[in-house]
């Protein structure tokens, strides 16, 4: 059997039709230094990198249901400010969890079987990078 050594990517670069192929060795235990720099390239060209350097936090995750009229006891109508900012909230919330689980699996894919050990407990692509260094 045949373990796979090297990842290629194919990138779509954000607000154009052209593609960027990155081809290098997966994450073992010589090469971090030039692995985390083609990862972070990688990451760079698929607009996850801010979410892994935690330059874009994660919001703050907002509550389950909507906004609830204090008055009525009932759900503030959906043509409410209040209503469209909970919205708003939940799709904030929504897109960082997407980019974030997107930096994971792209790294996870880059890193050979032995080093996954290192990130089993990770919930973050932050965390996941820390750990790998």
């Amino acid at each position: 059997m045949q373990i796979l050594k090297y990842i290629l990517l194919q990138v779509m670069v954000p607000g154009s039709n052209m593609s960027l192929m990155l081809n290098f060795p997966k994450l073992n235990r010589n090469n971090y230094y030039a692995w985390s720099d083609n990862m972070i390239l990688a990451l760079q060209v698929r607009l996850l990198w801010l979410i892994v350097d935690s330059q874009r936090p994660s919001p703050l995750k907002p509550p389950s249901s909507p906004p609830i009229d204090t008055t009525t006891k009932l759900p503030v109508p959906i043509t409410s400010a209040e209503h469209q900012a909970w919205v708003c909230s939940q799709n904030k919330h929504i897109q960082w969890l997407e980019s974030n689980l997107a930096a994971i699996g792209l790294m996870h894919g880059a890193i050979e079987f032995r080093q996954r050990k290192h990130i089993q407990t990770t919930t973050t692509s932050k965390e996941m990078w820390d750990k790998l260094r």
